[in-house]
């Protein structure tokens, strides 16, 4: 199975949004949005979000794989977003650090017919390989630190908004 990595060096950079123009193009894909889930003492969202979602919080496991309808296709999620761009596949990966290696391996045996997978989260290029590693990047130079931890294991990197090139480049590759 074929797998492509979206990353980005920091939130909101346009990870979805890419991982959205490239469903429709590669059919039959999985989709596994990775979600880190790493409590600080502050409560600090890894994130940078202001207030907590809860998901970091509310792991009571090591990790959980979410495949229920209600909450992938909720609307405006990422998960969401993908279903609306033509996902049949979708899993969403909550884990703690630790347990990430072992959480994308039960991922993979759920999206084991799809012909590939698109994993969207900086924490998998530290437990996969994947066939192709993509990181969206801004003009600002800045990285986050789980990006910066990965960035020389990244194939291709654009810029935000460069979805066009980002797209050709990516379905060259694969």
């Amino acid at each position: 199975m074929k797998t492509i990595c979206i990353t980005a060096a920091y939130s909101k950079l346009g990870k979805t949004a890419l991982v959205e123009r490239l469903i429709p193009l590669l059919p039959g894909w999985g989709v596994c949005k990775v979600t880190a889930c790493i409590r600080h003492e502050e409560s600090k969202c890894p994130r940078g979000q202001e207030d907590t979602c809860g998901i970091c919080n509310s792991l009571q496991v090591g990790f959980e794989i979410e495949e229920a309808d209600d909450v992938i296709r909720k609307p405006n999620s990422d998960t969401g977003r993908y279903a609306q761009a033509g996902a049949e596949h979708i899993v969403w990966v909550k884990s703690r650090p630790e347990f990430i290696d072992e959480a994308l391996q039960a991922a993979q045996k759920k999206l084991e017919g799809c012909p590939g997978t698109i994993f969207e989260g900086n924490h998998v290029l530290n437990h996969h390989s994947p066939d192709l590693a993509v990181m969206i990047v801004s003009k600002t130079g800045k990285f986050k630190e789980s990006a910066a931890a990965v960035r020389e294991k990244v194939d291709l990197f654009f810029e935000t908004g460069e979805y066009d090139r980002a797209v050709e480049e990516i379905l060259k590759a694969v």
